[in-house]
Order: C-alpha cells, then structure tokens, then sequence
C-alpha cells in the first residue's frame, strides 16, 4: 500500500443496509433502465448515469467484506439482483454481474487496486478458453507482457482488466497459466463490438506491447490455488469461491429477467390491443389465452430451474465448498437450458403479439436480440455442456476437462 492508496474504511454494522433494502433498490431501477435501455444500445456501452445510481444504490459493494466497506452479502442475493436488473435491461445486468465477481478478484489478490473503496471496476477477457491470448515474461519486479484479449465485457466502464495470458519463465519449460490485471488507461481498446443483441455490454478486445505489469498485479485464476492466504479473520462467503459457479446463476439469471420482463408486457398488451382487420381485442381473442398461458409455463419452468441453481451455488458458497462431480455436470446443463427456455417463451410471445413488436425501439425484439445473443456464449451452448455433463453423470468416461470442478 503507497503513500497514496488509502485503506478502504470498515463498514460499520449500522451502516450496513438489509438485504431487503437492497433488492428494493434494484427493483426501484427496473423502469429506470428500461428506459434508458435504447440508449445504452445505442451507445454500446453502461451510460455513466446507470453506473452512478447502482453505485448510490450500494450495488456495487453488495459482496464485497464489510473490512473494505462492503456489505458482506453472498450468492442468494448476487443472484437475486441480477435478475431483478435484467427485467430493466439485460446488458446492465450482464456488466453489473461480470464487475461485481471480478471485484471479488481484486479484493482477494490486488486489494490495493481498490484505491480506498470497497469496489473498482474491473473487467475480464474470456478469450483466453477460445484462442491462447499473450504472453508475459518474467522480469525483474513483474512481466513485460504482450497481446491481445477479446470479449471483455464491461470495459468501457472499466479502470481494471483481468486477464489470461501465458508465462514464459526463460527456462524452457511449458508455459503456464498466469491471470493479471492491468489498467484500461494502458491498454489498446479495439472497438468490435457490433451485435444484434447485448449491445450495451461493450464486450470489445483489448492488447498491449511490451507493457510492464508488477508483480503485485497477480491474480488467482479459476482453478488455480490461491495466490495468497485468504483467512482474513472474517466469513467471506464468494472470496476463493469458483468463479465458474457463479456464471451457472449469473448468466443465466440475465436470461431469465429478461423473460420474465418480456411476459410482464406480453401480458398489457394482449389487455389493451387492438387486432388489425377489424378483429377487435386481443384480450377477446382464445389463440391469445392460450399463447399466454404458455407463455407463463415456459417462463415459470426457467425460472424454477434457475432457482434450484441459485439455491445449489448459494449452499456451496455459504459452505465454502467445491461442488460434487453430480453438482457440476447438473449445474454444468441447466444454464444453456435455462437460457433456450426463457429464449422459447420470448419466441411463443412474439409469434402472437402482432407485426409492430419487431420495430426497434419495442422492447419485445429487444428481449429477443439479447437473449439470443446471450445464449450463443461460449458457456451457454447446450452442446458442450451436455456432452462433458451427460458423459459424466453416466460414467462412461473419465472427468471431462469440460465440466469445470472448481
């Protein structure tokens, strides 16, 4: 800790703010950016306006510890506001969860990043499970690293990137996985990203030359054993917890809010339109009753099994415990399928809300766009996950590296 990096300050008791005040917060957002959803696509990227109310609203520091002036919250509430945020807007939920789960990161391996508060925003490159990205080589007082990271969501509201790269020790050895941060003031951003839907997540690439990271710049990555101790003398319940089973309720939670969003104004309009051709309400109309009562399954049976999900990764937080081989093939399916659910209902809803739903300031293609385009990450596809998950559950091979134990 410099001269100029203060310690975040504790976070008393009394100022803690209960669970149930902050998902009313969240709620209290829903219309705000529902509103500003257009906008946000439009500028692809978080507006500084939507970051400033979830950090009034105390989001941010939801899990964060209370030592840093957190509140000290786990997974059932994470969980929980994500999907509340996702009915105002998907992308500032998609963002909202990345930065809060990298915070953990840096609370844990980098606390002087935090620059006196309980949370700084951080993105995080996936590209590394897609093509190798980078590399660094060891140098007195840290890494000269070089190259390039893509689908880093959130960093256009971002002072900090993690990233994945490989480390080259000089020795002739096989390089090894090496996680770092670094700052967004000294990398290249690479405007890419252009997409049909989850526009405003600014998931652009980012690269650097021969730029020096310090050795303080380490930080654990899934899988890893951590870097440094984590008993801090007080219960962290995410701190060492597999960021991978935070993704099967995050990612999955943006899927299902959006659904359950898309329903809610499914419902008013079947109430209050009027069918072309002269053939009146669409509230009159049976097809309709029908349409919307399976809509409501469909949006009930996602949201049912994300529940479950929720209520798995929490117990695992809570426990500081790694999940089962039965956990994990389990948790490994029910994202991608909780995501094609909530994909299926949106559909049933378009099919029979009328032509005028596919102009683009409706919010109804708006949820289609972002479902569908969520749906094709990498994790969220059905395939590999019921491949690795379903050979597991059976035994009919070894662990697949897939599965993701951690």
């Amino acid at each position: 800790m410099t001269a100029t990096q203060e310690s975040p300050a504790p976070t008393a008791p009394g100022d803690r703010p209960g669970a149930e005040t902050l998902i009313a917060r969240a709620e209290a957002l829903v219309p705000v950016l529902r509103e500003r959803a257009e906008r946000c696509e439009e500028l692809r990227r978080i507006p500084e306006e939507t970051m400033a109310d979830l950090t009034e609203a105390g989001l941010f520091d939801l899990v964060a510890p209370p030592s840093v002036g957190g509140y000290g919250y786990g997974m059932r509430e994470f969980g929980t506001i994500t999907r509340i945020l996702a009915q105002g807007c998907a992308s500032t939920a998609w963002v909202y969860s990345f930065l809060v789960v990298h915070n953990v990161s840096l609370v844990q391996d980098t606390p002087h990043l935090l620059g006196g508060r309980a949370f700084a925003p951080c993105a995080l490159s996936a590209g590394f499970q897609a093509t190798p990205s980078g590399t660094a080589t060891k140098v007195d007082g840290g890494w000269r690293l070089t190259g390039k990271w893509p689908f880093a969501s959130g960093i256009m509201n971002s002072d900090h990137s993690l990233l994945i790269t490989t480390e080259d020790r000089g020795d002739g050895s096989e390089p090894a996985l090496l996680g770092l941060v670094v700052d967004v003031a000294d990398v290249t951003i690479h405007d890419v990203w252009y997409m049909s839907g989850m526009k405003g997540t600014g998931s652009n690439t980012f690269s650097c030359e021969d730029l020096f990271v310090p050795a303080d710049r380490q930080w654990t990555v899934f899988g890893q054993e951590p870097i440094r101790p984590l008993d801090h003398g007080e219960f962290r319940p995410l701190e060492g917890f597999s960021m991978i089973r935070m993704f099967d309720v995050l990612l999955a939670a943006v899927a299902v809010g959006s659904a359950e969003a898309c329903l809610a104004d499914y419902k008013q309009r079947i109430l209050t339109r009027t069918v072309g051709f002269g053939l009146g309400p669409q509230r009159e109309h049976p097809e309709a009753w029908v349409r919307y009562g399976d809509a409501v399954t469909r949006t009930r049976i996602a949201r049912l099994v994300w529940d479950e999900t929720h209520r798995v990764v929490t117990d695992l937080a809570d426990r500081q415990e790694k999940a089962t081989l039965e956990q994990a093939a389990l948790l490994r399916m029910a994202s991608p399928r909780i995501c094609a659910l909530a994909r299926d209902a949106i559909e049933t809803m378009l099919d029979g809300a009328g032509s005028s739903v596919n102009e683009l300031r409706s919010p109804f293609q708006r949820y289609k766009r972002d479902v569908d385009t969520l749906k094709s990450h990498s994790y969220l596809h059905w395939d590999g996950a019921a491949v690795t998950a379903g050979a597991a559950l059976l035994g009919v091979t070894d662990t697949p590296d897939g599965l993701l134990l951690v």
